[in-house]
């Protein structure tokens, strides 16, 4: 059993179209579960941020406090120069310490965001791509096809003059006289 070049060329097309579909497919779902996986990493980098905040926060609150109970016991006032200036500079710190966490944060968040439109621009990307790919193969297949069509305009051997030419040709060959 054999098939004409053109089924088989049509069967190809449709073999690499459902194949580039479907890879197309799993690229798209790829893309989509790396999309989540950023947005969650993007989600932990913002708590992470907020708990080192808080734990600044916290750590300059006990030396606030630490340097109260100094200032208190050895019987200095609570508004005195040197305990102010204290307090001060731990709060300086601890902002700075927050000011420097919330640009990590933010750095880490852009580069996370970058890495979501990169995924989602290849991703278009490779998607269009196969889809030209898909199409030039049917357009190929189109022309393979049209190459093994003979032209209606042309008379074959078995044409009905030819045939009736013969026939009369063939007849008298074989009567004898």
């Amino acid at each position: 059993m054999s098939a004409d070049p053109v089924t088989l060329a049509v069967a190809s097309f449709a073999v690499q179209a459902v194949g580039t579909y479907s890879q197309v497919q799993q690229q798209k779902a790829a893309n989509k579960a790396q999309i989540q996986y950023y947005e969650s990493e993007k989600k932990a980098n913002q708590l992470k941020g907020l708990q080192d905040a808080n734990d600044v926060m916290e750590e300059a609150a006990r030396k606030r406090k630490q340097n109260l109970a100094i200032v208190a016991g050895s019987g200095y006032s609570d508004d005195s120069r040197s305990f102010l200036a204290i307090q001060s500079e731990v709060n300086r710190i601890a902002q700075r310490d927050i000011n420097n966490i919330r640009i990590n944060t933010l750095r880490g968040e852009g580069k996370l965001e970058t890495s979501i439109y990169t995924t989602k621009v290849m991703g278009k990307a490779q998607e269009y791509g196969a889809y030209a790919s898909i199409a030039a193969a049917g357009f190929k297949t189109a022309a393979y096809a049209s190459s093994y069509k003979t032209p209606k305009t042309t008379k074959g051997q078995y044409d009905s003059n030819r045939a009736a030419a013969n026939r009369d040709y063939y007849k008298g060959i074989g009567q004898y006289e």
